[in-house]
């Protein structure tokens, strides 16, 4: 019989290079650009670290595959959206702040931001990003008639409030949250 030592990860189904990027998101989310490497990766995922170098060349290859693969995750919400095509505007606004907290898109979103302060790179992806996300919301606040200088000032304001709200108030409990989003909504969905 043989004898694993409990010190090394355990050998484990082939892991798929989307369950490392996955992993790899999860550690940016909670620790930063700088925790994301190979040996806690590896850890995380329970395999040894060899088995990263089937799928990246390099940690570098790892930081390019993950830029893209946030901004895939990132899009979910507008994704989920295309299924809503006869929603109400205000039903699109629910929507998008309901899966930005559920995805916990916000914490995601600080780890990106500290990561473009050194990287160009990420930072042109990141205001790209943030282009899309704003294009998306003023087209929702458009179909609620608003132009010029109002629909402008809506969709940025709803757009810088989802994306930094768990950063500026991080003590507010779930439920307070969620009646601070119904009030936000109702605010910048009515007329002037």
């Amino acid at each position: 019989m043989t004898q694993t030592n409990p010190n090394e990860p355990r050998r484990s189904a082939r892991v798929k290079k989307s369950d490392w990027l996955n992993a790899a998101l999860d550690v940016l989310r909670n620790h930063g650009i700088e925790a994301v490497r190979v040996e806690r990766l590896a850890a995380q995922l329970t395999v040894s670290k060899s088995g990263f170098y089937y799928h990246f060349q390099d940690r570098q290859e790892l930081h390019s595959a993950l830029i893209e693969h946030w901004r895939n995750f990132d899009g979910r919400p507008v994704a989920l959206q295309r299924d809503m095509a006869d929603a109400d505007p205000e039903r699109l606004l629910r929507h998008t702040v309901e899966m930005v907290d559920k995805l916990e898109l916000r914490q995601l979103d600080f780890a990106i931001r500290q990561w473009a302060q050194n990287d160009p790179e990420v930072a042109r992806v990141y205001r790209a990003e943030m282009r899309g996300r704003l294009n998306h919301i003023t087209r929702i606040f458009a179909m609620l008639g608003f132009e010029g200088d109002a629909l402008s000032m809506r969709a940025m304001t709803f757009v810088a409030y989802t994306t930094t709200e768990q950063q500026l108030f991080p003590d507010l409990k779930p439920r307070e949250r969620k009646r601070l989003w119904d009030l936000r909504i109702k605010m910048l969905v009515r007329p002037d």
